[in-house]
């Protein structure tokens, strides 16, 4: 006999939906109501107790890496259920079967119960039309098991000797197998490491007070560890920008350089020129609209750079996790991208499978793994060659830096990327220090 699910929850309404789910399929549960119940369910999946999570409010970052580190420790799925807007694509990521309601909590509950190692390739070739629709009609003939319809609308499952286990209606099994197969991959390679980065060139720059550094001075930190940069300049006046651009060769793009007034929130403040005296023009009209829009921000002048043409535009933000890994934030960049909110969050470091998965997720995925399999796989490598870069910047600086952003990263017409504007954010490491030396 098994035994009883603690199921956690952080209200008492989603407590009772659990149990009424869990009834209707002859599962046992135990529901609990706590203040912070991925503690208790923690605890209880330490104890070798089958444990689940329903939450109202979405989940921390560092509190989904705690429950897949428990999870992976103990060797023992955890169903979860975020009942808010939350995405579940972190969730997944982290091997977290997470669902969006109580019914397919139940029903993952349900289907780790048979300890099949892939209950949706189950055959559905038995039910009627319209459930194997619900299913994905995900048809395998291999030795897990079939789908069968039984009474009051349920799905069950059917193994050896025909034994049924009632899993949910159609509906709740669909999503139980979705989060299944999503999450059937937690495996994470170690965080990479970049040779031969000077760590005293980087320290050199993020030294000091809590801040955001400067685009210049960000690039000038992520320079050592190879990640793609533009050929360009920082010019303080006028001349040094015109003499820069006919040295770098024209079209080159002038851009406002300030740890104040970003880019991405003033795309205004810059512009590609054709000659050495829109150069000289462009760096005057910067400066004054700049100056202008606000009469405090410091201006350092311009960067001048070589003209590239983008095929995408990513916004990709990074911090590091106390739990250990790196969060990162991967959405669009253009104004369409930003407006639509298409943006997904997952953990680095990751294998090449699972970067695209993640990438998957975006609903513009198709505007970046674009042509045949190898292209495909080319630009996920280069996509993921950069991340990690990042990632590990992130990972070996955690101690000083708050986060790092890069909006955006460019993803040129030949396949190559750049980063056309960074923010790293220093923490107050080094002023917490020095309180403490004092």
């Amino acid at each position: 006999m098994p035994k009883a699910w603690s199921i956690f929850c952080d209200c008492p309404e989603l407590a009772v939906d659990v149990a009424r789910d869990a009834e209707r399929i002859g599962l046992s549960v135990a529901p609990e109501v706590q203040d912070r119940p991925w503690e208790g369910a923690i605890d209880a999946l330490n104890a070798g107790i089958p444990t689940g999570l329903v939450v109202e409010e979405s989940l921390a970052p560092d509190v989904v890496v705690r429950l897949s580190e428990a999870m992976r420790a103990q060797k023992q799925r955890i169903p979860v259920a975020v009942i808010g807007p939350q995405s579940l694509g972190l969730l997944h990521d982290l091997g977290l079967p997470a669902v969006h309601e109580t019914g397919p909590l139940a029903a993952v509950a349900a289907l780790l119960e048979l300890e099949t190692e892939r209950p949706w390739a189950a055959t559905t070739k038995e039910l009627p039309g319209v459930d194997r629709v619900r299913l994905g009609e995900s048809v395998s003939h291999r030795s897990d098991g079939r789908f069968v319809r039984i009474g009051d609308g349920l799905i069950a499952h059917e193994g050896e000797g025909n034994k049924s286990t009632p899993i949910g209606s159609p509906r709740d099994v669909a999503a139980a197998l979705r989060a299944m197969r999503a999450s059937q991959d937690p495996s994470r390679p170690k965080v990479p490491v970049v040779q031969g980065v000077e760590a005293d060139a980087v320290l050199e720059v993020i030294l000091g007070p809590q801040r955001a550094l400067s685009d210049p001075a960000s690039k000038a930190a992520l320079h050592p560890y190879d990640v793609p940069l533009p050929i360009e300049e920082l010019c303080a006046t006028p001349s040094r920008a015109a003499s820069e651009a006919a040295r770098i060769g024209f079209p080159v793009r002038v851009a406002l350089a300030s740890p104040d007034l970003r880019l991405w929130d003033h795309p205004d403040l810059a512009a590609e020129v054709f000659s050495a005296g829109q150069a000289r023009d462009a760096f005057r009209q910067i400066m004054a609209v700049a100056k202008n829009r606000s009469a405090d921000a410091r201006l350092l002048g311009v960067t001048v750079s070589a003209s590239t043409m983008a095929r995408t535009l990513l916004r990709v933000r990074m911090e590091p996790l106390a739990a250990g890994p790196v969060l990162a934030e991967i959405g669009f960049a253009d104004p369409h991208g930003r407006a639509s909110g298409d943006m997904t969050q997952t953990v680095l470091p990751a294998t090449a499978k699972a970067l695209e998965r993640v990438l998957l997720r975006l609903r513009g995925s198709s505007l970046l793994l674009q042509g045949t399999t190898p292209e495909r796989s080319q630009a996920v490598s280069a996509i993921g060659d950069v991340l990690m870069r990042l990632a590990a910047f992130v990972h070996q600086w955690r101690g000083e830096i708050e986060s790092v952003e890069v909006n955006p990263l460019a993803i040129l017409v030949g396949g190559e990327l750049e980063v056309r504007e960074a923010c790293v954010t220093v923490g107050d490491a080094f002023s917490r220090s020095l309180n403490a030396s004092g």
